[in-house]
């Protein structure tokens, strides 16, 4: 049981260590968003990940980095976390900015595509924006839009 409490208590040191690495870059880089902004994108997946547990812990560039972050919650991989990090973000700022951005994305989207962002939305509790979403592609004539639409018709 010794060992066990030993492994806690680095495990509790380096949560601490983290805090503080976070809080450090929070206050003191000087392109902060430049920074995530390339980490969300980058080929690393250690680098986007600490950028969306970032985001999701302390999210005041979430509106900044919104492209992104949906590009990352559109993905199989980054979808759950990503959609976190955006929901961390004030709402007030989030909203209407990814409200834009699902529209102009739905314009090319594929069923998959309409799928995650569908997700993106319930997520945000955003009825209005997914109402839209789900209408839009009840339209299509596609059956795996319409399998989107009555997956995610309230």
């Amino acid at each position: 049981m010794g060992n066990d409490q030993d492994l806690w208590t680095a495990l509790v040191e380096a949560e601490r260590q983290l805090a503080r690495a976070r809080a450090e870059f929070y206050q003191r880089a000087e392109g902060r968003s430049e920074v995530l902004a390339a980490a969300l994108q980058g080929p690393s997946n250690w680098d986007r990940g600490t950028a969306l547990a970032f985001l999701g812990k302390i999210p005041d560039d979430v509106p900044e980095l919104l492209d992104q972050l949906v590009e990352n919650a559109t993905s199989h991989a980054w979808a759950l976390v990503a959609r976190r990090a955006i929901a961390a973000g004030r709402r007030e700022l989030v909203t209407p900015l990814l409200r834009r951005i699902v529209r102009e994305r739905l314009e090319t989207a594929d069923a998959e595509d309409y799928r995650r962002l569908a997700e993106l939305l319930r997520h945000m509790n955003d009825d209005e924006a997914l109402g839209e979403l789900v209408r839009r592609a009840a339209d299509l004539e596609d059956p795996d839009m319409q399998e989107v639409a009555r997956d995610f018709a309230r």
